[in-house]
């Protein structure tokens, strides 16, 4: 390196030299002792450098160029030399002028208000908690004691006795009565629910034994309530009693043959009967309440009477029994 301390100061480097092997010829000097002295071997040697034959190595033929010897140790670095001084620090220049300051810009017009986004999803509803455990039922409370039973209070007065309602229509009249005076026939007489008499003489002998015949004429009380039958010879007195105590009767005379039959001129009408006390009547009281069943004769029934009356009963559309008398026939 070359310092130099001249202004301006320059410093530059010196050429480089890379250590190598000269050149045969290119050593200077003696060519012989530089041959000799070659490191890399001499022309022509064959043995030891001083015990050599051939002495006169110039002479003879030169050999082959030996191999590159290794490159010799890098030479020590010199020493660094010493650091020139610093120079002096050039005083400063003066501060510049501050420059004017610029006018404010204009401010720019406010953008255009952006679309409003468009509304999210609603988001799905959450699930239903689980419903909690029902609560225990608390425990029963105690029964409370029972009250003590109230004085019994006082007896009513007894009310009064109501008014006696009205009596009630008398029920239906049903009778019935026979006479037998010859040993052939029997007179009989019945008055059904409906109030109409009916007269017939049974023949024993004859099928069927007896026909009845409606009693009713002119005359007739339309409230009779019981019969009577009587004959005499061929003559048959029919009575009937009414709900107001009234009697009333009619003649009817029997013709004898094989049926004997009843047979009444209609002429025959009813009138009072004879027996009874001009301007009195039987007690109505007796009359007021009246059974529905058949009012009988002092008699008992005989089976010719039941087959009499089951045969008027047929004729009139009604039903006849011991028990119930004359009732309606029952429709199924």
């Amino acid at each position: 390196m070359v310092l130099g301390f001249t202004s301006p100061a320059l410093a530059g480097a010196a050429t480089s030299q890379n250590a190598g092997t000269a050149q045969a010829g290119a050593l200077g000097g003696d060519k012989c002792k530089d041959d000799k002295e070659n490191r890399y071997g001499d022309y022509g040697v064959l043995g030891d450098k001083d015990k050599d034959k051939n002495k006169d190595k110039c002479k003879g033929p030169k050999g082959d160029t030996g191999n590159t010897g290794n490159t010799g140790n890098t030479g020590n670095t010199g020493k660094t030399g010493n650091t020139g001084n610093t120079g002096n620090t050039g005083n400063t220049g003066n501060t510049g002028n501050t420059g004017n300051t610029g006018n404010t810009g204009n401010t720019g017009n406010t953008g255009n208000t952006g679309n409003t986004g468009n509304t999210g999803n609603t988001g799905n509803t959450g699930n239903t908690g689980n419903t909690g455990n029902t609560g225990n039922t608390g425990n029963t409370g105690n029964t409370g004691n029972t009250g003590n039973t109230g004085n019994t209070g006082n007896t009513g007065n007894t009310g009064n006795t109501g008014n006696t309602g009205n009596t009630g229509n008398p029920g239906p009249c049903i009778s019935i009565d026979s006479d037998q005076q010859a040993d052939e026939r029997e007179s009989k007489a019945v008055l059904t629910p409906d109030g109409t008499a009916f007269g017939a003489v049974q023949d024993f002998n004859a099928t069927p034994p007896y026909t009845w015949v409606d009693l009713t004429a002119d005359n007739y009380p339309s409230n009779a309530c019981g019969i009577t039958v009587a004959e005499r010879g061929n003559t048959v007195r029919f009575e009937v009693v009414t709900t107001d105590g009234q009697v009333f009767e009619r003649i009817c005379s029997v013709s004898n043959g094989e049926p004997s039959v009843l047979e009444c001129d209609p002429e025959d009408v009813w009138v009072a009967a004879v027996d009874q006390v001009p301007g009195t009547t039987l007690s109505a009281g007796s009359l007021s309440a009246r059974s529905i069943k058949p009012l009988m004769s002092s008699k008992p029934l005989t089976a010719n009477d039941m087959a009499a009356l089951k045969q008027l009963a047929t004729s009139r559309g009604l039903d006849w029994s011991a028990e119930k008398g004359f009732t309606k026939k029952s429709h199924k």
